[in-house]
């Protein structure tokens, strides 16, 4: 199945219009929680953000702060 994974930052969002098909929607949270750990790297830049995942059918299945 494919994820997307979207970063919401203060009013922005950045919509992720690839995706990544990965096996499970476990597979997928441990994505989410990597990409929050890259983005709490940005240290200030990110403060407010954070991750949601929703699988191809629109389903969110997972939502993370990455601050």
């Amino acid at each position: 199945m494919r994820y997307f994974f979207h970063i919401c930052d203060g009013p922005k969002v950045f919509p992720d219009e690839v995706g990544e098909r990965l096996s499970s929607p476990e597979e997928a949270i441990n994505q989410a929680k990597f990409l929050a750990a890259e983005l709490r790297k940005a240290g200030e830049f990110c403060r407010s953000s954070f991750i949601f995942v929703l699988d191809e059918n629109g389903h969110r299945i997972f939502e993370y702060r990455a601050s």
